[in-house]
This record gives C-alpha cells, sequence and structure tokens, in this order.
C-alpha cells in the first residue's frame, strides 16, 4: 500500500492534492478494493513526514468525491465500488419509466413526449459535442506542431503535454480525456498508466516534406546550424541531417536564447517551425538579420496520411457514439 503514499515536494501539484491523485487511481484501478482500511492521519504524517493538517485536507477531499467514507473510532475505508453496466441501465430506465409517468401526469400525449426529449437531446449533444483529447510528445517542438495540426479537426478540445512531465506526475492526464494521442515510441510508457489503453492512439510522424526538401539541397561543406527550444529537438535534426545531407558540415544543436555567437560563420540554421513562439526579442532580432545573409530552415513534423485517416476515423466513431 506505501506506493500509493508517496510525493514529490518538487513538482509544483500541491502535497495533498499528489495524495488525492495517488489514492484515486489507486482506488479506481481497483489495487485499492472496497473495504480497504486506510493508515489513520497520524500513522499516515509520521510516515511521510508531514503535516497531519495536509493528510486531513486529502482525506476529506476523497470522502467528498465519494471514494472513502470515514467511521467514527474504527478509521478511513475506501467506500468506492465501480457500478456494473447491467446495474447502470436498470437505474435509466427506472429513471425514464419515472420521467414518462411525471410527464403523463401532466396531460402530455406521446408525440408531445417524444417532441421534448428530442429537443432535449439536441442540447445534451451541443453540450457534449467536444471530445476531449490529450496529446502527448517528447519534445515541446513536434508538440505544438502536432497540436496545430490537429486544431484543423472540428469538435476537438487539445490538452496538449510533454512527456516527462506526465511520466513524473501521471495525473496530468485526466481521467475524463476521451482519446490520449501520442507516438509509437511513447505508447508503451503510457499504456502503463493509463487503465483504459484503448483511449490511446498511436500516430506516425514524418519529417514535412518541404522541410525536407531544403535539407536535402544543402551544399557539400557547408556549415550549418541546429536552433532548438529542446535538446531533443536538436539532436532529432541532428540525426535528419546525417541521413538526407550527411555531405554538410552540420554543428552541435543550440538553444535558441543567446545564439548570435552559435551563428557567426554559418551559412544555413535549421529552427522549429513557429520558431518565435520559443524566443525572446533579442533571438528573433538576431535571427532576422541572419535571413538578410543566410538560410532559415524551418523543420516541421506531421502526422503520416495512414495515421491520420485512422485517427480520423476513431474520431468519427466517438462522435457517433455521443450522438446516438
Amino acid at each position: 500500500m506505501s506506493d500509493f503514499f508517496q510525493v514529490n515536494p518538487q513538482l509544483e501539484v500541491p502535497i495533498y492534492q499528489q495524495l488525492v491523485d495517488h489514492i484515486r487511481a489507486g482506488i479506481k484501478t481497483g489495487a485499492l478494493p472496497a473495504g480497504t482500511r486506510l493508515p489513520t492521519v497520524r500513522e499516515l504524517a509520521d510516515q511521510m513526514g508531514l503535516a497531519r493538517g495536509t493528510i486531513k485536507r486529502a482525506y476529506d477531499e476523497l470522502e467528498n468525491e465519494g471514494m472513502v467514507k470515514k467511521v467514527q473510532g474504527r478509521g478511513t475505508f475506501v467506500s468506492y465500488q465501480p457500478e456494473s453496466l447491467a446495474s447502470r441501465k436498470d437505474r435509466a430506465m427506472a429513471a425514464i419509466d419515472q420521467m414518462f409517468e411525471q410527464m403523463e401526469s401532466l396531460g402530455f400525449s406521446v408525440h408531445e413526449m417524444h417532441i421534448f426529449l428530442q429537443l432535449k437531446l439536441q442540447e445534451l449533444a451541443a453540450r457534449q459535442s467536444n471530445l476531449k483529447v490529450a496529446v502527448v510528445e517528447c519534445n515541446p517542438e513536434i508538440l505544438s506542431q502536432l497540436c496545430d495540426q490537429l486544431r484543423g479537426m472540428d469538435r476537438l478540445d487539445l490538452y496538449s503535454h510533454v512527456l516527462d512531465e506526465v511520466l513524473a506526475y501521471p495525473y496530468k492526464i485526466a481521467e475524463d480525456m476521451d482519446l490520449v494521442i501520442t507516438t509509437q515510441e511513447h505508447a508503451e510508457a503510457l499504456e502503463k498508466m493509463i487503465p483504459s489503453g484503448r483511449k490511446i492512439v498511436k500516430i506516425a510522424l514524418s519529417l514535412r516534406p518541404d522541410s525536407m526538401a531544403q535539407i536535402v539541397r544543402l551544399r557539400a561543406g557547408e556549415p550549418v546550424g541546429i536552433l532548438c527550444a529542446s535538446l531533443r529537438f536538436g539532436d532529432l535534426m541532428t540525426r535528419v541531417c546525417g541521413v538526407f545531407a550527411p555531405q554538410a558540415a552540420v554543428d552541435r544543436p543550440c538553444l535558441l536564447g543567446g545564439c548570435a555567437g552559435y551563428l557567426a560563420g554559418k551559412e544555413a540554421v535549421l529552427v522549429p517551425e513557429n520558431w518565435e513562439r520559443y524566443a525572446d526579442g533579442d533571438t528573433i532580432q538576431t535571427l532576422k538579420e541572419f535571413s538578410a545573409r543566410g538560410q532559415v530552415i524551418p523543420c516541421a513534423y506531421q502526422i503520416d496520411e495512414g495515421s491520420l485517416m485512422y485517427l480520423r476515423e476513431k474520431i468519427q466513431k466517438l462522435h457517433n457514439k455521443e450522438e446516438l
């Protein structure tokens, strides 16, 4: 049980919230089944070296959510029990029967009931039409490019997450997400953290043709630099140059901030598309001056055609399901 009572003071998430998230996840996945007795506030405070008020706040939050129940003189116990599908259907049918009885008592005909239901269902569909989609990638540059591409799809609410942040604190991917989009490379790590693996959509990425065309045209011996917001993106661009422009003299990557000295002697520089998002005013001015004498090559990745078709089908099926 100790795995559910771990916190990281280095995170920006409040300590009590970390406890709530850890314990809630254990309960929802069944690792902490109904009836499990949790440590007392005093026991857990002493064990973790935390203030009792922090533990009490976490337990109070879990009790308000219906996850646990405090029993006077006995302790705090897991009370949440996932409802079976059959039970949910029975309750839904009972609620519908009760509604029809009330409408009938008010004198409405079956035809009128049908009209009212259709209107309310249309209102509900309008409120629930957007899917909540988390996008996870290991570097902010490609993450931003993916979100830009996905914004072209209708009825999506996008939530972007850098992979390291999710691995450090898995609860950044909320339980109410309809889909989690990530690459094949990162899917395995996420599948270990997300109870319902069906939410994960694996995509393949490819360097955009216009970016590749400019890289391929780099001349033999041409001094080339790579500017990036994250060294992961810089390392990726180094490998790309090794494949498509092995003839060029490519320098090690450099972060965008303070790049004036780095650009000295360079004839071309690779940058992430929309690099201005990651640069301060001085860097923007430096690159504008460089572009007057050298080549600035924006580099962007995109979802490949097969992955994009599969993703569109998955999203459409979810929309259709909500509209039924």
